[in-house]
């Protein structure tokens, strides 16, 4: 998985990688796994211990992925990872949904056997991943898949958008094609978006287009609200608890002193 969810489809993929550039490429995969949640801080200095170098790669390369959006910095407060809002999604969908059926359309003008074999393959492997409940790797090849399409596209400019919004939402996407039935849906329209291409059909293509990011779309949504309603009720239950062990605290017991012999009583 090294490196799928971060430069695969860079201008220049042999170019040899920094040392942030490395670093970002790990820290993209710990918050896809979930290894870091949304909302956690992500302290330079337990990232440069974690990863045995100093702190400032590891804070070039926070920067290079809080351009991508996945990462928030506060003043103050440093780096975390980005919270996304059903606004965030509502926002980004929509446009995924634009840039990549442009893409899928221009491939299905354009028609070339080297694309459709690829999708094709890609296509096969994406069932088997889907049927052997291997999600790690139905989630690198459905992110593959789609950045394929805006790669092959030969469009620049939606290829880089559509890179960087296919990653803010790989977290939730998670989550949502732990579902067997969200895998099934998924793969049944990526086979609308191959077929319309390989028919030569940009028409066919731009729906299918839609009414795979449409599905996303709501899958993401109902996670993110479960995902939210989770976290407030967890919180609930720590502070519950914790109210509960303040008020049944054991009061101290006052002693009582007995009084010696010709001595005033201290007692009550």
């Amino acid at each position: 998985m090294a490196g799928t969810f971060f430069n695969l489809f860079d201008a220049n993929p042999d170019a040899i990688k920094t040392l942030p550039d490395q670093l970002a490429e790990r820290l993209v995969e710990l918050i896809i796994n979930g290894t870091f949640l949304p909302g956690e801080r992500l302290h330079e200095v337990m990232l440069s211990e974690r990863f045995e170098v100093s702190r400032g790669p590891v804070r070039e390369a926070l920067r290079l992925l809080e351009r991508e959006g996945l990462v928030t910095m506060a003043s103050r407060r440093g780096a975390s990872v980005t919270r996304l809002t059903e606004k965030h999604l509502n926002d980004i969908f929509p446009v995924r949904a634009a840039l990549m059926s442009v893409c899928a359309e221009e491939l299905a003008l354009r028609h070339s056997d080297t694309v459709q074999d690829l999708l094709d393959e890609a296509t096969e492997k994406l069932f088997e991943a889907s049927r052997n409940g291997n999600v790690s790797e139905y989630i690198v090849l459905v992110y593959q898949a789609s950045m394929y399409i805006a790669e092959a596209s030969g469009n620049e400019i939606a290829r880089r958008i559509l890179f960087s919004l296919g990653r803010q939402t790989l977290p939730l996407s998670r989550m949502v094609f732990e579902n067997p039935g969200h895998r099934q849906d998924w793969s049944n329209n990526w086979c609308g978006i191959v077929d319309g291409i390989r028919a030569g059909d940009p028409t066919a293509a731009r729906i299918a287009v839609f009414q795979l990011i449409g599905d996303i779309k709501a899958a993401a949504l109902d996670a993110l609200r479960r995902r939210d309603a989770a976290a407030h009720q967890s919180a609930k239950s720590v502070t519950a608890s914790r109210e509960d062990g303040a008020g049944t605290e054991e009061k101290p017991r006052s002693r009582r002193v007995r009084s010696r012999p010709g001595a005033p009583s201290t007692g009550p």
